[in-house]
């Protein structure tokens, strides 16, 4: 059987994967390759499939654990080699893991039946979030370790920091990965006809990560009903010393919003889901209150 090639994307949360992976998916796509996507999340909700092109590529979720985590293995292992068993088959498959993830060895997972042979994983792009990177760096040992393991390091939002400051990071980051392809972008646009490369295979030097990372929990909340931006806006804020990231999908009656919180900055955006009945969020973060939360978020409900 041919080996399936494999993109890997990594990157802290918040750093740009998902937008990434939609410039991925078109340069694939204008390609005429036929792909396969495994979209990690750590939470119980997906809001990132909601997000990508799913036209250009059938989607596969792994949830409520990390990928290079034992505590989804399983799902892991069943959900690749039903990419690898699909009929008709891939061309290639990307897997963007969750944000919180140390890039560990999955080698030993595709070693033994029923992946052995199947699989190739080309590529490492991490996105680096050039806004907070350094707020995240020094207490969260997974961004460490995703930059170590990358083949191909995105500085991702170089328009929200100084030409000064960009260098000084480049710095730290090639401290980490010497070897490490490097290259900048605003948006997550890069020219992948230059920095792709299927030719080759990624090799990581990292050994299998036995625990959940860094004690990071999640909490999924869904209700009906119309939101008060504002409202879920200041939930957010009394979580700032906790909160990594929340991300999800607010009905306000005008018509579904996008909601991001990304160091300790809300974003909004309208969003193309037009009216869905149920608003849904996912925070991640530490020691999340999860029961006082549910309440709050049910608290900003304004009408039935």
């Amino acid at each position: 059987m041919k080996k399936l090639p494999v993109i890997l994307i990594t990157g802290f949360l918040g750093s740009g994967k998902t937008t990434f992976l939609n410039e991925l998916l078109i340069h694939l796509n204008e390609s005429g390759k036929s792909v396969a996507l495994l979209i990690n999340e750590f939470g119980r909700t997906n809001i990132d499939k909601d997000l990508v092109d799913s036209d250009a590529g059938t989607v596969f979720e792994v949830n409520q654990g990390s990928i290079f985590c034992v505590c989804t293995r399983d799902q892991f292992i069943k959900t690749l080699d039903n990419i690898t068993t699909h009929s008709p088959s891939f061309d290639v498959a990307i897997i963007e893991s969750t944000g919180i993830a140390n890039t560990r060895d999955i080698g030993e997972y595709l070693s033994i039946p029923p992946l052995q042979g199947r699989i190739d994983i080309k590529q490492n792009f991490c996105l680096i979030d050039a806004a907070n990177f350094h707020k995240v760096f020094k207490t969260l040992p997974a961004v460490k370790s995703q930059v170590e393991e990358a083949s191909v390091c995105v500085v991702n939002k170089t328009d929200l920091v100084s030409a000064d400051y960009i260098i000084q990071l480049e710095n730290s980051i090639r401290e980490l990965n010497p070897d490490s392809s490097l290259v900048q972008t605003a948006f997550g646009k890069i020219n992948f006809s230059k920095w792709l490369d299927l030719s080759g295979t990624w090799t990581t030097r990292s050994s299998l990560d036995i625990t959940p990372p860094q004690n990071i929990s999640s909490v999924t909340l869904a209700s009906s009903g119309l939101f008060d931006k504002e409202k879920v806006k200041r939930l957010l804020v009394r979580q700032e010393k906790s909160l990594l990231r929340a991300k999800g999908f607010l009905n306000t009656g005008a018509g579904s919003i996008y909601i991001e919180w990304v160091g300790a900055i809300l974003y909004t955006k309208q969003s193309y889901k037009k009216n869905d009945p149920i608003s849904r969020l996912v925070l991640i973060g530490y020691k999340l209150d999860e029961e006082r939360i549910k309440d709050e978020f049910n608290n900003c409900v304004v009408s039935s």
